[in-house]
């Protein structure tokens, strides 16, 4: 098929698109062709698409090319490649994987919600980004990579959580202790 046919289809019928884009994983010069294709559209719509194309491959070209998206100047495209980069984390350059989601948290917030969940699938391996994240002087930051941590419920996440208990956050305050709650088995009691 080609990209002028992928682009009709994916503006006009996305479940077909779907079920098509699941075909493409049996060809992954296809996929990568397509999603290249789509990358330099100048819709939008189509880039977060390509994105999305991109999350079924899992090879190096592909993973640099999420990192680009991510820089992308349009939300929709940020968060449809922190979304890719999340739906099945690699090995390959995860250092710089994680170090672009974690500065994705200072994104508009619902780009910065997408980054977050991604960062909490990749685990213990986001764990020094996400407690980094706990020190940021935006809330936001600090209340995703809070609720990131409670969500990867690490042991080596202990300090940082009872640390954020202070946090001048409710919703800080909340995730921390939902974390430590998951940690332990119990629930806290505030002490004031």
């Amino acid at each position: 098929m080609s990209t002028e046919e992928w682009q009709r289809i994916l503006r006009e019928d996305p479940e077909q698109a779907e079920l098509r884009i699941s075909d493409l994983r049996e060809d992954p010069e296809g996929l990568r062709a397509l999603a290249h294709a789509l990358l330099q559209d100048s819709d939008p719509e189509l880039r977060a698409w390509a994105c999305r194309i991109l999350g079924e491959a899992r090879d190096v070209e592909s993973l640099s090319s999420l990192l680009r998206a991510l820089e992308d100047p349009e939300p929709e495209v940020r968060a449809a490649a922190a979304w890719a980069l999340g739906i099945r984390p690699v090995r390959e350059q995860q250092e710089a994987v994680i170090s672009a989601l974690r500065r994705r948290l200072e994104d508009q917030p619902w780009v910065a919600w997408v980054a977050a969940e991604a960062l909490a699938r990749y685990g213990e391996a986001a764990l020094e980004a996400l407690i980094d994240g706990l020190r940021h002087p935006h809330p936001q930051v600090r209340v995703l990579a809070a609720r990131a941590l409670a969500r990867i419920a690490s042991p080596r996440s202990i300090p940082a959580l009872a640390a954020a208990l202070e946090d001048p956050s409710l919703l800080v305050r909340h995730f921390a202790e939902a974390g430590l709650d998951r940690l332990s088995g119990t629930s806290w009691i505030w002490l004031t």
